[in-house]
């Protein structure tokens, strides 16, 4: 015959208090996270802001390419993207390591990031771009 366990004695208000009190006033361990990490360059980039950049820097289409997932492909959405990528840990993996190639690859070229252009892009293929700048010469 099966007897039910008892329940577990309660612990007393008094003693988590005291838990309580005493993990407040001991100081940072290594398990905790610190403040600043001055080596990881993720630290305070939001996956948000990262999926934002790729979106501009590569468009939904190249991004799709180079990292073959289905939110970045059909009906793609930023809001998507993140619901999928904060559940998905590979996923998110290969976006943070996209990110970071294209920000290392921006601060080797001396390119600045796409918001702060100041100048708008000249509308037209770069044939376009050509055939006007000859036809100002004449």
């Amino acid at each position: 015959m099966n007897d039910p366990q008892p329940n577990p004695p309660e612990p007393d208000s008094a003693s988590e208090s005291d838990r309580a009190s005493q993990s407040s006033s001991t100081p940072l361990s290594d398990s905790q996270p610190k403040k600043s990490q001055p080596n990881n360059p993720l630290h305070g980039v939001t996956l948000k802001a990262m999926v934002e950049y790729l979106v501009d820097e590569y468009g939904w289409g190249r991004l799709g390419e180079r990292i073959r997932i289905d939110c970045f492909n059909y009906d793609p959405s930023i809001n998507s993207s993140l619901k999928f990528l904060r559940k998905t840990d590979w996923a998110r993996a290969k976006v943070e390591r996209l990110y970071l190639d294209s920000i290392s690859y921006d601060e080797r070229k001396g390119k600045r990031p796409p918001e702060a252009t100041e100048t708008p892009a000249k509308p037209g293929s770069v044939w376009d771009q050509a055939r006007r700048r000859d036809s100002n010469e004449d």
